[in-house]
């Protein structure tokens, strides 16, 4: 810890936004950049990077979810690539997206708002559609409708 607060002493006076931050919180923010290997100018460089026009309130949050959203996007595109280097190795995953293709244009926010308010009567076929296809039952009806309808739909436990 005590190097990770070395290294934020360092930083800190390179990036003008991050100099009210505490060093510790600083220090834990920068742990991702400092456990790779980067030295204190280098993780500037990436720091004034992450916020180009902005000067966050909070840098310590900002940078650990910045951070955050940086791996998790990097995964997704590693996780696309593996899919593509072997797309038969991801059956669920195909199937999926076979389930998701739609034979018209997109449903629109009229199309949701239209099924919400006129469906409470054919709570029958909400039930069904929501057996059949439980994610694009919850993304035309919602979720309150499709809970009633559901209970409605159930066997009766008396």
């Amino acid at each position: 810890m005590a190097h990770d607060i070395e290294v934020a002493r360092q930083v800190r006076p390179l990036v003008g936004w991050t100099r009210r931050e505490g060093l510790r919180r600083l220090a834990f923010a920068l742990r991702l950049l400092i456990d790779r290997g980067l030295g204190p100018h280098d993780i500037a460089a990436e720091l004034v990077g992450l916020a180009v026009g902005r000067r966050p309130a909070r840098p310590a949050a900002y940078i650990t979810a910045a951070l955050t959203r940086d791996r998790r996007a990097e995964a997704a595109r590693r996780a696309d690539e593996d899919l593509a280097a072997d797309p038969a190795a991801h059956q669920e995953r195909q199937q999926w997206l076979r389930s998701r293709q739609v034979d018209g244009p997109p449903r629109t926010d009229d199309d949701r708002r239209h099924a919400r308010l006129h469906s409470w009567d054919r709570w029958r076929e909400v039930a069904v559609h929501y057996d059949e296809d439980p994610d694009d039952a919850l993304d035309l009806h919602g979720t309150r409708l499709c809970a009633y309808a559901v209970e409605r739909a159930a066997p009766s436990a008396w």
